[in-house]
């Protein structure tokens, strides 16, 4: 068992939408086994439920931030059988306890839309009486521990925790990009030679040094905001980055500062030589990792080689249209006519020159398909699961390791049918109109 708190950005904080999803009120509850809500005033009435919650987090106007937690817990596919809806039901008022959303309202629902089953749950963060915001601070270590202790109830199959993982532990963004690429992402990379730093730091005596330390491994140290990072020296993508302290307790800018006084930009950073760089490399540790993810990289290098190639000629033919009929406006505008005729003429130009730019489009969409069909992954994952699918011969075997889940039709666990009366639809109103 394994829970995540998926991030919600406050202008996109729309609680209806997110128990119309949890209830799959837009499939007719195709992929939901059972839903049902719980701490509200109008009892187990699903809509009439997120019509409460509406009200309530309308009644705090203070709070800037999310006011939805929205919390998922998976489940391995052999654990299913041992699921009853009860089960689901306690394990989610057992989370509720632990966050301190035991009294406020949420809305609960098990999917079976993917391999494993999995439980999504709408916290409402507002407290129906209070109208105050509850938090957890570093609630994952909460959520693991609790899952720890119902995987031993339930006798669940233990998955590992954040424990287990120690000083190989990496933020939720990362695992969350290893999981869905297949590669290996830069804060891996970057604590993959923490040791090395560290030995080389110890012989340090100046920032120059450090500087060149972290450039040995296409890194370097800046600072940003009271801390520093460490980034991709070659690279400019904001998101290969991750705090010093990340990757190394003896990092953070206190302990540097502390041993080589106040930080000290490079002299000249071009003159530093690397002997490793981040390179994204595939997480497969097989025989033939090095062949296929050659292959793989040809590919991309391929693909994005000949999409760029197609956006230039694209580009470069709206941009003819573009001046050729901003030749044309010019003209009609120096025409001694009516101003209200001109203006017309002007804006029948602009409209065949957008039906000329929407037809030079559609023309680029064919060789587009084309490159993408040839061509048809864009990650690691994509690359392997279409090579997995072929049965190739050259398949890593060390990559088959996940055990396939049961398919639809194969689901043993309990099915029940969303427990509320009326359609619930999302962007359509659930909400009850306030009394004048």
């Amino acid at each position: 068992m394994i829970s995540r708190r998926i991030p919600i950005n406050p202008t996109h904080d729309r609680y209806p939408r997110l128990a119309a999803y949890i209830a799959d009120a837009g499939h007719g509850g195709e992929k939901c086994l059972m839903a049902w809500c719980a701490g509200c005033l109008g009892g187990e009435d699903y809509a009439e439920g997120v019509a409460e919650v509406a009200d309530v987090q309308d009644c705090n106007t203070r709070a800037q931030g999310a006011k939805t937690y929205h919390l998922l817990v998976s489940f391995r596919p052999e654990d299913e059988t041992r699921l009853a809806p009860e089960v689901f039901q306690d394990i989610e008022r057992r989370f509720a306890a632990a966050l301190g959303y035991a009294e406020h309202q949420r809305h609960c629902g098990v999917h079976r839309d993917t391999a494993n089953i999995h439980m999504h749950v709408a916290y409402n963060m507002i407290h129906p009486g209070t109208y105050t915001v509850h938090k957890e601070f570093r609630d994952y270590w909460i959520r693991d521990k609790l899952c720890r202790e119902l995987e031993r109830e339930y006798g669940l199959h233990i998955d590992n925790g954040r424990e287990q993982l120690g000083k190989d532990r990496i933020n939720d963004k990362a695992a969350a990009m290893e999981a869905h690429s297949g590669q290996q992402s830069f804060v891996s990379y970057a604590k993959s030679h923490a040791e090395d730093l560290q030995a080389a730091l110890a012989g340090a005596g100046t920032w120059e040094e450090v500087h060149a330390a972290f450039a040995r491994y296409g890194l370097e140290i800046r600072p940003r905001a009271n801390g520093l990072i460490v980034r991709d020296r070659h690279s400019k993508n904001a998101n290969r980055a991750a705090k010093a302290s990340d990757v190394a307790k003896g990092f953070s800018l206190k302990k540097l500062q502390s041993r080589f006084g106040p930080f000290v930009p490079p002299l000249a950073p071009e003159r530093f030589t690397g002997q490793d760089r981040y390179e994204a490399a595939t997480l497969c540790r097989g025989p033939h990792r090095g062949e296929l993810f050659q292959e793989y990289k040809r590919g991309i290098e391929n693909r994005i080689a000949c999409l760029q190639t197609l956006k230039e000629k694209e580009d470069a033919t709206l941009d003819a249209i573009r001046r050729k009929w901003e030749v044309k406006r010019n003209e009609l505008d120096r025409l001694n006519i009516a101003k209200r005729n001109r203006r017309n003429l002007i804006a029948i130009a602009r409209k065949r020159e957008a039906e000329e730019k929407a037809n030079a489009r559609l023309s680029f969409q064919e060789p587009r398909q084309e490159v993408r069909r040839e061509i048809p992954y864009a990650s690691w994952t994509a690359f392997y699961n279409g090579r997995r699918n072929r049965a190739t011969k050259r398949l890593c075997p060390c990559c088959v390791h996940t055990q396939e889940g049961p398919s639809r039709k194969e689901n043993s666990g309990p099915r029940m049918l969303p427990p509320y009366g009326r359609s619930l639809q999302p962007g359509k109103g659930t909400r009850k109109k306030r009394r004048a």
